[in-house]
């Protein structure tokens, strides 16, 4: 009997290797290793006495993550933002392989680095790089970072910092921008995304139009008015533009989302001001729609994204926030409901928020131009992917459907309400300085949020189904910043993701390999003199 036991847990054994060998060859997407690609950064976060959740409320927001042909030479390469670490830029050498050229290329940074746009911003046929500057004690000490891209020099390409030159050298606390051409007028203007919630008080209701910052949260719009020779040089435009209202801005998209030719601005704020709806007017102005274009929004409003999810040809928006999937999660992290505290945003004039994933179809427009939206993310299935920061929006299978890749994950577990109710308790008495050494203590040991980030695909039917573990990217993390790219020209889309205090994760999409796979098609963008890359 014990041998016909022992035969029988053998065989299981070997029927579940076989199944999990042939789940893992059916996956979507191949994690490569940092010794197989070259790429070992790693974002990683040292708290110390003046660097820490307490002192710097985002201390563990994490990095952004660039992508673009730096060298022309038909490879698309990556560069990664870092906080207490050095950027780094790793060119692409083909086959998935990489090469650390952040030093000899001179984009090394020392500064706390955020979001990271790409762009050919002086048209001369080479990308550049545009950094995003935070951090703590920040404020009028450091400024956004311009490298602009000098070409290949004896083989080898080389950047030289510009940002003052340019008019971009904002000292503000900027988390993220986007290059597009807001007045029609041919070139390239720049919407710069701020946030800075050290000393305020984040959740207490003021009027919608109350400044709570005094104008230091508000958003930044630069115009491109150029010099006499055509060099780009960038003015502060804002306040006759219309972008006044202040946020904690977190996420950034642009998009036409009325269909009418011109531009819009949809910018994500953390805590209660509502994410903004910026329509533009035709008129080097925009208007906030975000009051009669939805019905209510996230509340905590991570990362955002724009596209056309049901193939209906009108951009739709998925933005993130931190409702927890499992009930664990909610029962550890989320307090009561507070509907006082929604009526009162209410009166104060605020758009309904809650705290969920939100999926906003675009209804197209009515008889007065008015765009309108409807959150179906409960019914689609994506309301809560915890404590997310990015979402990509894109076909990784090649069907023609627009698929969603979540980021997740927080290296400290700041929200726990046994944490929160013990330092409460455990803080009582006592002097200020052994108040705080005493949070501190129990800082040190605080579990992080590390769990899996998440990839739906696209049913065809306004739903999403979860294929993380299907599809190959089950592995717990702290994930930030990510971007999706044809790293290898094989016709699909590979992932690339900015982690916290490990490896970045590549992701290889195998779709390309399938024996159902799809055709594809690969456009080059041209555009005019002022903006070559259309």
């Amino acid at each position: 009997m014990k041998n016909k036991f022992l035969h029988f847990y053998l065989l299981a054994v070997m029927v579940l290797f076989l199944c999990t060998c042939k789940n893992g060859e059916d996956a979507l997407f191949k994690k490569r290793s940092p010794g197989s690609t070259g790429i070992h950064f790693s974002n990683t976060i040292t708290e110390n006495d003046s660097v820490n959740i307490l002192s710097y409320y985002y201390c563990y927001n994490g990095g952004g993550a660039g992508i673009g042909d730096f060298n022309n030479d038909g490879l698309q390469d990556v560069f990664f933002t870092g906080n207490m670490v050095s950027s780094k830029l790793y060119l692409n050498k083909g086959k998935l392989q990489f090469e650390d050229v952040t030093q000899a290329a001179g984009v090394s940074t020392s500064d706390w680095i955020m979001g990271v746009s790409v762009v050919d911003i002086n048209n001369d046929g080479w990308l550049d790089i545009y950094l995003n500057v935070a951090g703590p004690n920040n404020m009028h000490k450091h400024h956004n970072l311009l490298f602009i891209n000098q070409g290949l020099k004896n083989g080898a390409i080389s950047f030289k910092e510009e940002a003052t030159a340019y008019g971009l050298n904002d000292s503000s606390f900027c988390v993220q921008s986007a290059f597009f051409d807001y007045d029609r007028d041919g070139d390239l203007d720049m919407y710069l995304l701020t946030n800075d919630v050290d000393g305020v008080e984040k959740t207490f209701v003021n009027p919608s139009a109350y400044p709570i910052t005094r104008g230091r949260t508000a958003d930044r719009l630069y115009e491109n008015i150029g010099d006499s020779d055509g060099h780009p040089i960038y003015r502060n435009v804002s306040k006759q533009a219309g972008v006044t209202e202040e946020g904690y801005g977190l996420g950034l998209a642009i998009a036409d989302f009325n269909g009418d030719g011109w531009p819009d601005v949809y910018a994500s704020n953390d805590f209660m001001p509502n994410d903004q709806l910026l329509i533009n007017q035709k008129n080097k102005t925009f208007k906030e729609c975000a009051a009669q274009s939805m019905r209510h929004q996230t509340y905590n409003g991570m990362g955002v994204d724009v596209a056309d999810i049901n193939n209906d040809a009108k951009p739709d928006i998925m933005v993130l926030d931190m409702l927890p999937q499992n009930n664990e999660r909610r029962k550890t992290m989320i307090a009561r409901t507070d509907n006082e505290n929604f009526l009162l945003r209410q009166k104060a004039g605020y758009v309904d928020e809650y705290m969920r994933n939100t999926l906003q179809l675009n209804q197209g427009n009515d008889a007065t131009g008015t765009t309108y939206f409807s959150d179906i993310a409960q019914l689609a299935g994506v309301n809560a992917t915890d404590w997310s920061w990015s979402v990509l929006l894109a076909d990784f299978d090649n069907d023609g459907w627009r698929d969603s890749y979540v980021t997740n994950g927080f290296a400290k577990n700041i929200t726990d309400l046994d944490f929160l109710s013990y330092n409460a308790d455990n803080n009582t008495f006592g002097t200020v300085e052994n108040k705080i050494k005493s949070t501190r203590d129990m800082l040190d040991k605080l579990k992080g949020i590390h769990i899996s980030n998440y990839i739906f695909r696209n049913n065809q039917h306004l739903g999403f189904d979860d294929v993380t573990e299907k599809w190959g990217l089950q592995n717990a993390s702290y994930s930030n910043g990510a971007v999706y790219a044809d790293l290898d020209n094989d016709g699909d889309l590979d992932l690339i993701t900015n982690n916290i205090n490990e490896a970045a994760s590549v992701y290889e999409n195998k779709a390309n390999e399938k024996e159902d796979k799809n055709n594809y098609l690969q456009i080059a963008l041209k555009g005019n003199n002022k903006n070559l890359n259309g």
